[in-house]
């Protein structure tokens, strides 16, 4: 008898732990802001102080910050389909359809 309900219970564990889970909302995968700070303009809380890699795509938001002044750090110019974007102190060069991020350079302004 004990045995059945231990089977029946480790059945019933192994069943629950296996559902799928559903994907995280667009704004948690960088595709836009949640639709209340979306409408304040204000940034997630995440990405206040984030500091992004190579190989990470910038989220929306911050891919419209050309990086106008890039000649007086002495960056390379950006290739055909890439852009230097400026987030706080760091230069990011950025694949301009997708926003992933080619070069990252922390605290390039400081």
């Amino acid at each position: 008898m004990t045995f059945r309900f231990t089977s029946a219970v480790l059945a019933a564990a192994l069943c629950a732990s296996l559902t799928a889970y559903a994907d995280p909302p667009g704004h948690a995968k960088g595709d836009s802001l949640p639709h209340g700070l979306a409408k304040q303009g204000k940034v997630p809380p995440g990405h206040a102080k984030k500091l992004w890699a190579r190989g990470d795509f910038l989220p929306l938001e911050y891919r419209d910050r050309d990086f106008a002044d890039w000649r007086r750090y002495d960056l390379d110019p950006a290739p055909p389909g890439y852009r230097w974007v400026l987030v706080d102190d760091d230069a990011y060069l950025v694949q301009a359809a997708s926003g992933l991020i080619a070069e990252a350079l922390v605290d390039l302004l400081d």
